[in-house]
């Protein structure tokens, strides 16, 4: 049978979130049996709350779901609570007492495998990602991945590939391309036309670049291939912008990001890589200024970073005016 969610996973994995939130709510079944209405309708749930926070509508979704039983939407709750709080997060990378609990909480919830409650999973493994733990979330979904018997149904499928998924993410910010190319391989075993096999692809060959000029030309015809299935969408256009940064290509870069900015205003990865190609092209210190400082007043991680970069400067500058 069709999956009626294939459409609003696919635009979820890519972050185009309105169309998730779309595609979710006019999905359609022909199910009549109690039991397989309600699974039908809480992964529906499940899809339109996960839109929600990507659209940074967390509050939302937690007073949506304050009263929800079933553990998916439960994990979905926490899983809002800590994208809310995670935005906190101090320089040094302490979490606040929220976003710790929230945390606890998806990850206790998912010390048991079971096939019933793999969104939760994904969402733990996430949130350890998220939160810097990056051999925790490693640990986390490949012991759900050993553990699970072999998926059934596309909605299975598709969240052990999003397991997947986080242990590549995991394993580039440990500087492990080559495993994390190894389990892209695995990924394309498992199903090679899917969206989350395309993408992870395409992010690992953006960090072998740095090896081979033809790995940067290989991730720009996989985000093309993502646009062409699934539309266009901020994050795509970002990482190909990387790409066309690292070939040199600045100008098409520029045109990259300028269409996700046109997508998303406020998004801290498009006025922070506007900053940089505007800098490379030659423009004007106001142009590359301004990106610079809305960047700079978006909270979240990036802003931080600069922050705590800009006061060691700062510091040095100072340190170094005493000794002339």
């Amino acid at each position: 049978m069709a999956d009626p969610f294939y459409d609003a996973r696919n635009a979820l994995a890519i972050g185009n979130y309105h169309q998730a939130l779309a595609e979710a709510s006019g999905a359609k079944t022909a199910l009549r049996k109690p039991d397989d209405l309600a699974v039908f309708n809480t992964e529906r749930e499940a899809l339109l709350s996960l839109a929600q926070i990507g659209l940074g509508q967390g509050e939302s979704v937690v007073t949506q779901l304050a009263s929800a039983s079933h553990p998916t939407l439960k994990a979905v709750k926490n899983w809002a609570q800590f994208s809310l709080a995670i935005k906190n997060k101090s320089p040094d990378g302490t979490l606040s007492q929220t976003a710790a609990s929230a945390l606890t909480q998806l990850t206790e919830a998912a010390e048991e495998v079971n096939p019933a409650r793999i969104q939760g999973a994904v969402l733990a493994a996430s949130a350890l990602l998220a939160s810097g733990d990056n051999a925790g979330a490693i640990s986390l979904a490949k012991r759900w991945i050993g553990e699970l018997p072999t998926p059934e149904g596309a909605s299975n499928m598709r969240q052990q590939m999003e397991l997947r998924a986080v242990v590549v993410e995991a394993l580039l910010r440990m500087r492990r391309s080559e495993m994390a190319r190894n389990e892209v391989k695995s990924m394309e075993q498992l199903d090679d036309e899917s969206v989350l096999t395309v993408l992870c692809s395409g992010i690992v060959s953006l960090h072998e670049g740095i090896k081979s000029r033809d790995a940067y030309e290989r991730a720009i015809q996989r985000f093309k291939e993502l646009s062409m299935r699934c539309g266009q969408s901020v994050l795509v256009h970002n990482l190909m912008a990387l790409a066309q940064m690292e070939l040199g290509d600045f100008t098409s870069a520029e045109r990259s990001l300028l269409d996700a900015l046109a997508m998303r205003s406020n998004d801290v990865d498009t006025t922070a890589n506007l900053a940089v190609v505007s800098s490379y092209l030659g423009k004007a210190a106001d142009s590359t200024n301004r990106y610079t400082q809305q960047a700079v007043a978006i909270a979240g991680t990036w802003s931080h970073q600069y922050a705590a970069m800009n006061a060691r400067l700062e510091e040095a500058a100072l340190q170094f005016s005493k000794t002339v």
